[in-house]
């Protein structure tokens, strides 16, 4: 009986944690002609709280009808009931709704709820399911941080009823996070020994955590350009999507695979793949969350064909659907990336848009990534590692050598992830140290000779005048030399002064400063210093910065806003992220460092 309780809660921690079978395939009523409305409210009443959940999970919040007439039960009569039990699978159901439309901070607020009752009533079971479902929702809100923290809060409690099989679901949760901070060979470490526990001990269980053992494989493979072995795992996992009539899967597989052959530039093939993980999702309305991942890679498609009219038409859908859902997913950098690219040759100020979009995003991802490497160090090591050998020496022989197998996976995991840290430290240290040789190797400028200039400029007005078939007036570049002669002079004298530190700083005002007028001041800069004036601006305060944080103690010891306010930029995010694209560096580690060298 023991047993049968541990393997029923499990599966209900799985039917939570990953995609549901399609409820095409339930016994229960589908919407239909001929819906009986009162039969269906009824048979709500009559199922078990718990199992209300489950069948609200895998079909109830995916068809408009039941999901209205099920969220006024739990409103009318769960929410209201007297036993705390049957309100906590109330808030659950709630959350599962709410994280089905993708609204994800409602559907944590009704997990916390959840959270509360279970504590109160203090049953192990109610709190190892709303941790394990809070951890899901977390990750894929992008909150990879708080993810793992309740994935390990999971661990703890699942030790108490002694569930074997949460490990897997565990190490198969905690590969998916090493995937999104970048550790994609850990996580193909951490999945396939996961999946040969699964495979050898637990033969013919767990199907849901099967196939998505397989569809992380994928996508971890494809990630660490490994192609072959992406090929691979996503084929076998079609075959076991067959064998265990998991539709839903096989969007996801056709989804990577059809990457997997754009980063083969296989576009042919990856257009047939994804027309099909297209038509699928359409089918399943429990898939249709990847449409935006599938109309992106079609958008590639388009792009790396040269349609760029039809790549920017499915790209701004998209960036449209997504800003009405509020989401940000790690892909957001890609949509961003390929609509500059796509506007490169149609509209450069869009193009120019598109690409600080990107950037923003990368900034956001990387200070993710920065976050959740650590946390899983010092949380997974302090939490999991030496209280699972403790309690090994208190389990059978055979649970023993599953419990010291799934120990050294936890033990891959920080190992991998104490390599990776390390390894981008060492990066960031090489950076770090690149900076301070190119300020001692560097020399005051000497300031470009006239008849350097007058070179040019004659050279420019003459190839204008020839391709347009005119013969150059020598008086005219005579004007036109003194012109831009002055007007680089000034520049220059700009720059002497570090005028670039003023906040009213626009192209607009400095036009104005320097007596021309925007569109001549643009170009020029375009011309002489190979960038826009933006950058131009945002160039020379890094600089200024980088320098002066070198020499001087006491502004390494103002606050990052208050540099940048110092420095010309209006908030400290926009100051990090200019330091940041400039020198691969965050300034607090610039200065961090400069602290640590005790460098005067």
């Amino acid at each position: 009986m023991y047993l049968q309780k541990c393997t029923a809660l499990l599966l209900l921690i799985i039917s939570f944690c990953f995609s549901q079978q399609s409820f095409a395939t339930t016994s229960f009523q589908d919407t239909i002609q001929g819906f009986d409305k009162e039969k269906f409210i009824t048979s709500l009443k009559e199922l078990p709280p718990k199992e209300f959940a489950r069948h609200f999970a895998e079909q109830y919040s995916q068809d408009s009808i039941k999901s209205m007439l099920s969220i006024s039960h739990i409103k009318a009569n769960m929410l209201t009931s007297e036993n705390l039990e049957v309100q906590f699978w109330g808030y659950i159901g709630l959350a599962e709704s709410q994280n089905y439309k993708t609204d994800f901070k409602e559907s944590i607020i009704y997990a916390k709820k959840a959270a509360k009752i279970a504590k109160t009533i203090g049953d192990s079971n109610l709190l190892l399911n709303n941790y394990m479902f809070q951890g899901k929702i977390y990750y894929d809100y992008g909150k990879y941080q708080e993810s793992m923290e309740n994935y390990l809060n999971a661990l703890k409690y699942g030790k108490e009823i002694k569930l074997v099989g949460l490990k897997l679901v565990v190490s198969k949760n905690i590969g998916l996070l090493k995937i999104e901070v970048g550790d994609n060979k850990g996580a193909i470490d951490l999945l396939e020994g996961t999946l040969k526990i699964l495979e050898e001990e637990h033969s013919g269980k767990f199907k849901s955590l099967h196939v998505s053992l397989y569809i992380a494989l994928t996508k971890s493979c494809m990630r660490a350009k490994e192609y072959e072995k992406a090929e691979y795992y996503g084929n076998k996992g079609i075959d076991l999507s067959n064998k265990y009539e998991d539709e839903d899967a096989k969007v996801y597989f056709y989804n990577f695979l059809g990457e997997t052959d754009i980063f083969k530039e296989n576009y042919a093939k990856a257009a047939q793949l994804l027309n099909k993980a297209w038509n699928k999702a359409h089918e399943i309305k429990s898939a249709q969350s990847q449409l935006p991942f599938i109309n992106l890679n079609k958008a590639k498609i388009y792009y790396h064909n040269g349609d760029y009219k039809t790549a920017i038409d499915l790209l701004e859908k998209i960036e449209a659907n997504e800003k009405q859902k509020n989401t940000n997913f790690f892909s957001l950098e890609d949509m961003y990336k390929y609509l500059g690219k796509s506007y490169k040759t149609i509209d450069t100020k869009k193009s120019l848009y598109y690409f600080e979009k990107a950037n923003e995003v990368y900034t956001e991802n990387d200070k993710k990534q920065n976050e959740i490497g650590v946390e899983i160090i010092k949380k997974y090591d302090l939490q999991s590692l030496k209280e699972e050998l403790s309690q090994a020496e208190k389990t059978s022989k055979k649970t023993k050598i599953i419990l010291y197998v799934s120990v050294s996976l936890a033990a891959i995991v920080v190992v991998g992830l104490i390599f990776f840290y390390k390894r981008r430290e060492k990066s960031n240290q090489r950076k770090f140290e690149a900076i301070l040789k190119s300020l001692e190797e560097e020399k005051e400028e000497i300031a470009e000779k006239v008849d350097e200039v007058e070179k040019v400029v004659v050279k420019e007005v003459v190839q204008t005048k020839a391709a347009k078939g005119k013969e150059t007036d020598p008086k005219e570049v005579e004007i036109i030399d003194e012109t831009k002669e002055r007007l680089l002079r000034k520049l220059q004298n700009f720059e002497a002064k570090e005028s670039y530190l003023s906040k009213h700083s626009s192209l607009n005002e400095v036009a104005k400063k320097l007596k021309t007028n925007t569109s001549y001041l643009s170009k020029l800069v375009n011309a002489h210093k190979g960038k826009s004036f933006t950058a131009y601006i945002t160039d020379l305060r890094v600089n200024y910065a980088i320098k002066r944080l070198k020499n001087d103690k006491k502004f390494r010891s103002y606050t990052i806003d208050s540099i940048a306010q110092e420095i010309g930029f209006n908030r400290s995010e926009s100051f990090s992220r200019a330091f940041k694209n400039k020198t691969g560096l965050y300034p607090s580690y610039f200065i961090k460092n400069l602290d640590n060298q005790d460098i005067e």
